[in-house]
């Protein structure tokens, strides 16, 4: 039993050893007064400080700063000069010579084309049954195969045609070999196709709205239309810094000479300008990044087309140009400065009957709902048209090697959209795109 209470005796925790109280004269223990709260004065305390994220010893601050290198140039003939913002690494007016002004600017002609590349295009056998065979697809649609076989002596006229390339000569066969370049065109091929997808009311608040889906939109990439125009020769004439326009007035009599501003393309206007500064300061993906960046000037146009004198056949394109290139060689027809971005679909009878079935007063509001339709196409296509890419190009930029051998960094920008009446509802596609950049 007494092992049992050492045992518990040496169990029992050790307490630690309180001081001895505090005592009065008197002996007895000091009691803690407090102030009454009434009394207790809250003392003011400053506002609480920023507190910053801790930063590495390894990791260095950086700081962009951008430097404007502002550039006057001398005064042509005409009293025109030129001033920059920037002092612009690339001027294709260097080069430029009066007849490029005037003169019709073929981009299949240019130094970087082969000369026998026209005609590998074109798919026929060489340059004289091409004059042939273009002869029978033109004018009348009454030349047939066999006709065109008598119609020889006719085109050999012409100084490119060879009789001796005639000893084989077969019209279907030809046909055929064209019709099997075409389907193979890097052109044709750049197409892609989608269906679009729109929303239409059903006419009564107690049935939702229903998407319709109308096929047949052909479309191209716009980043990959950009980069294959900057890598391009053509992209030799464009304008990468925009700047302003000046001309000198002679004095009259009384006064000094004086400076006038001249607008006359894109890249000397002040929106151009303006957001070629802004574009200065945008984010890149990449933060090492010291390439110049440039703005791309894109220029859209749309109209319906007929397609025929007779009938309803007709197409919807959209066309899309730069507005780096002077307007009088955009203007060219054979300057490959117009390039066909989209086609848009019609809608189709097919949809017109699911919609009699779906909406419930179709017999009596069928024009304006098909108004709605179109609205809706129009508005489906440009969202789809400005898809992921291109929003990534337009904050970010895209990095091309353009046609001078220099890499830079482009950003794409809407600057003009013209249309007729039906299409002005796009209008407001870009103006959202713009008040969300």
């Amino acid at each position: 039993m007494s092992g049992n209470q050492n045992e518990i005796q040496h169990s029992e925790p050790l307490l630690p050893l309180l001081p001895p109280p505090a005592l009065t004269a008197s002996g007895r223990p000091q009691r803690n007064y407090r102030c009454p709260a009434k009394y207790r004065d809250v003392y003011p305390e400053g506002a609480p400080p920023a507190v910053l994220p801790s930063t590495p010893a390894s990791v260095i601050r950086r700081v962009v700063l951008i430097v404007r290198n502002p550039l006057s140039t001398a005064s042509n003939v005409f009293g025109m000069w030129k001033k920059y913002l920037y002092r612009p690494s690339y001027d294709p007016d260097a080069s430029l010579l009066p007849e490029d002004l005037y003169r019709s600017h073929d981009i299949n002609s240019m130094p970087s084309t082969l000369p026998g590349d026209a005609v590998e295009a074109s798919g026929y056998s060489n340059k004289t049954t091409e004059l042939l065979m273009n002869w029978q697809n033109t004018g009348s649609s009454q030349k047939s195969d066999a006709e065109i076989n008598r119609l020889v002596h006719e085109v050999a006229l012409n100084p490119d045609f060879h009789l001796e390339d005639l000893k084989k000569f077969n019209a279907q066969q030809e046909n055929r070999k064209s019709d099997t370049a075409a389907e193979q065109s890097p052109h044709l091929q750049s197409f892609r196709e989608a269906s679009i997808d729109i929303e239409v009311p059903s006419g009564s608040k107690h049935i939702p709205s229903r998407k319709f889906s109308i096929p047949g939109f052909h479309y191209r990439k716009i980043t990959a239309m950009i980069k294959e125009a900057y890598e391009s020769p053509l992209a030799l004439k464009f304008h990468y810094t925009p700047f302003k326009l000046y001309r000198k007035c002679p004095a009259n009599g009384s006064g000094a000479e004086k400076n006038e501003r001249v607008y006359s393309e894109m890249y000397n206007s002040d929106a151009l300008i303006d957001e070629h500064d802004r574009v200065q300061r945008a984010p890149t993906d990449d933060p090492n990044c010291k390439r110049e960046k440039v703005v791309a000037s894109l220029m859209f146009w749309s109209d319906a087309t007929h397609l025929t004198s007779f009938g309803t056949a007709k197409m919807w394109p959209i066309y899309m140009l730069f507005g780096n290139l002077s307007k009088y060689i955009r203007a060219q027809p054979n300057s490959g400065a117009t390039t066909h971005l989209a086609y848009i679909p019609s809608i189709p009878d097919l949809l017109q009957d699911q919609i009699n079935a779906f909406h419930e007063k179709w017999s009596t509001q069928k024009s304006e709902i098909l108004t709605h339709c179109r609205r809706e196409l129009m508005h489906a296509v440009w969202r789809f048209l400005l898809d992921d890419d291109f929003l990534d190009a337009y904050t970010y930029g895209i990095v091309i090697c353009c046609a001078d051998g220099v890499e830079r960094r482009v950003y794409p920008r809407l600057f003009t959209y013209s249309a007729d009446y039906p299409e002005k509802y796009v209008f407001f596609v870009t103006n959202l795109l713009f008040s969300n950049a």
